[in-house]
C-alpha cells in the first residue's frame, strides 16, 4: 500500500469524516491548533528575542525560559496532538500538497535547532547569564528558530489556502 493510499484510507475512516463533517468538532480542532499555535510559538518568539538581546535585556534567558516553558510545551503538545486531527480528517488532499511537506521539513528543522540548543547551550545558561554574554550559537539558535517558526507558520496558512 502506497502512502497516498493510506492517507485516502485514513481520511475515509468514520473517525476522520465525523471530524471532516462536523459543524462543531472540525472548527474547534482548527481554533484549538492556533491558539495552540500562538501560544507555544509566541513564547517561543519572546524567548529568541531574549536570545538575540532583542528584548527584556534586563532579565536572565534562565528566567525568561523557567517561566515560559511550563506554558509553551502544553501549547506545543496541543498544536501537535490538533495538527495530527487535523491531518486525519484530510489526509490524502494535505499529504499530496507541496506546502505541507515543507512545514513538516521546518518543523523537523525546528525540531533539530531546539534540540542543539538544549544538549549545547541551555546546560549552562547561568554561567553566561551571569557574564551578560549570550554565545554565538545560542543566538544564532534563536535566529534560525524565528526563521524556522515563521516559515512553518507562512506555510501552514498557504497550505489551507490550497486544500
Amino acid at each position: 500500500m502506497s502512502i497516498v493510499s493510506w492517507c485516502h484510507w485514513l481520511q475515509n475512516t468514520p473517525f476522520a469524516t465525523g471530524i471532516r463533517q462536523s459543524d462543531l468538532f472540525f472548527p474547534l480542532i482548527e481554533g484549538s491548533h492556533i491558539i495552540a499555535l500562538s501560544l507555544s510559538v509566541g513564547l517561543i518568539v519572546v524567548f529568541d528575542l531574549r536570545l538575540l538581546r532583542v528584548a527584556f535585556r534586563g532579565q536572565p534567558a534562565s528566567l525568561i525560559m523557567e517561566q515560559f516553558v511550563p506554558f509553551s510545551l502544553p501549547g506545543f503538545v496541543i498544536m501537535f496532538a490538533t495538527g495530527v486531527l487535523l491531518f486525519i480528517s484530510q489526509a490524502e488532499k494535505v499529504y499530496l500538497n507541496p506546502f505541507f511537506r515543507f512545514k513538516l521539513a521546518f518543523l523537523v528543522l525546528a525540531g533539530i535547532n531546539a534540540s542543539v540548543y538544549q544538549v549545547k547551550y541551555y546546560p549552562k545558561m547561568r554561567e553566561w547569564d551571569k557574564s551578560g554574554l549570550v554565545p554565538w550559537g545560542a543566538k544564532l539558535s534563536g535566529a534560525l528558530s524565528l526563521l524556522v517558526w515563521a516559515a512553518v507558520i507562512a506555510l501552514g496558512r498557504t497550505m489551507a489556502y490550497e486544500l
